[in-house]
């Protein structure tokens, strides 16, 4: 596991995850998202093969926390299978967002604000552990939040894959005001079994991204005036909306159960 140098203040945060890190700008491009909210059908497909995968270890639905849960999709797909789903991210203005226009149970906080403990039956952290400040002291209370048997389900780069290794400094992952934490899927098993669970699944799973938002991280990697101007056109077209299946193998997917309360 290796860290970034320096993490950010809580004071930073706000500034950090602005409204530009979910919608890339020609003037201010975040190394984010390059139109988050537009992929809204994208982020719905991969939380519905997410939902098929945990449903495979878990008895019966009951209460999910979605840590990270930005505009709430996947808390929204969760409901509409049976899921009392809920969810929480510091990002004030796509929180608002959602619980205005999907009208989910979103909140802005962390997850030590929650106090419930052997409430759910499954915390989910969808490509959020290495934006933590504290991913082992987040692991530690989503253990104190599970019921026992409860999961935790989590996605994240590997920073072991081939991807990764071939790319250096290049990867698409590197993006170290954003990411503060890098795993291989090793130290991630290792880091969970401290924090009392067991993996029970893990895979590199692929996804569909958008032409667009695909365009966008080819010019974050490349960083040039031709790939600029490509993903701006790209962004614009009627293609740029049009999803594409992708597998790097770099980000690393696990779900693990509660086995040790921690004392």
């Amino acid at each position: 596991m290796l860290m970034r140098a320096r993490l950010p203040t809580h004071d930073e945060l706000a500034e950090i995850y602005a409204p530009e890190y979910f919608k890339a700008s020609a003037e201010d491009p975040a190394d984010g998202y390059a139109d988050y909210l537009g992929d809204a059908e994208r982020h719905r497909q991969t939380a519905r093969r997410r939902l098929s995968l945990i449903d495979r270890f878990v008895p019966s639905r009951g209460r999910l926390l979605d840590v990270g849960a930005a505009a709430g999709f996947f808390v929204d797909e969760a409901i509409g299978v049976g899921w009392d789903a809920e969810g929480i991210d510091i990002a004030a203005q796509v929180v608002e967002w959602g619980q205005r226009e999907l009208d989910v149970p979103l909140r802005v906080a962390e997850v030590s604000d929650v106090q419930e403990r052997g409430a759910f039956a499954a915390v989910t952290m969808w490509d959020y552990i290495e934006h933590s400040l504290d991913p082992a002291g987040e692991l530690a209370r989503s253990n104190e939040l599970l019921a026992d048997g409860g999961i935790v389900a989590l996605s994240t780069g590997d920073l072991d894959s081939v991807a990764a290794r071939v790319s250096r400094s290049r990867w698409h992952l590197l993006t170290p005001r954003h990411h503060n934490f890098f795993f291989s899927a090793s130290t991630l098993v290792r880091l969970l079994d401290r924090s009392g669970f067991e993996v029970v699944w893990l895979g590199h799973p692929g996804a569909r991204y958008s032409v667009a938002h695909l365009a966008y991280k080819l010019d974050r990697g490349a960083r040039t005036a031709v790939t600029a101007a490509a993903a701006r056109r790209i962004a614009g077209s009627r293609v740029g909306r049009y999803g594409l299946p992708l597998n790097l193998y770099d980000i690393v997917t696990v779900v693990a159960r509660k086995v040790n309360p921690l004392l």
